[in-house]
């Protein structure tokens, strides 16, 4: 047992705890970079009016290294990335995705300016999330084949997915226990 005082930092790193809360149910929130503003500002409404359902925003909601560019490019800043950086900010994704039990994925006017928002599609797909709904305001890729064989339903606006989400959440949960 003294041996283990003597033990160095990486001896001794463990991941960190993950405490799924109880009640809410969670989504990844997927959309462009440059939609972040709008789709921040929709975010924070849909959760005062759905309590019970968390959508989180990988631009401001996921804590830890990664998103410094944001902060900075929203505060008028420059930002200077350091080497590994998008290293780090991919795995961060792929554990908030990890963390949450679905995901909802925003195309927009944006969606062509964005490879992570597909990426983040195919990675919730692979973790087997459901449901995986869309809301795809851009009409020109709503009958998409890809789309429509790889989400669960697509919503052609914000206010059609908002109508229904309950529903999704508790077939999910009547089907699952979450």
């Amino acid at each position: 047992m003294d041996g283990l005082n003597k033990m160095n930092w990486a001896q001794k790193l463990k991941a960190p705890e993950v405490k799924f809360p109880k009640g809410i149910f969670s989504f990844y929130l997927s959309h462009p970079f440059a939609s972040r503003e709008y789709v921040r500002k929709w975010e924070l409404g849909f959760e005062g009016r759905h309590p019970k359902i968390a959508l989180i925003n990988p631009f401001y909601d996921v804590e830890g290294e990664g998103r410094d560019d944001v902060r900075a490019r929203d505060a008028g800043e420059k930002f200077k990335k350091l080497p590994g950086y998008d290293w780090r900010l991919t795995q961060r994704d792929y554990i908030a995705i990890c963390y949450s039990r679905a995901i909802v994925g925003i195309i927009d006017e944006n969606a062509g300016k964005s490879i992570g928002t597909l990426m983040e599609f195919v990675m919730a797909r692979a973790l087997a999330k459901s449901p995986k709904l869309l809301i795809c305001t851009n009409e020109k890729l709503r009958g998409h084949p890809w789309l429509k064989t790889h989400f669960h339903k697509i919503y052609p606006s914000f206010e059609e997915f908002e109508e229904d989400v309950e529903k999704q959440v508790m077939r999910v949960q009547e089907k699952w226990g979450f």
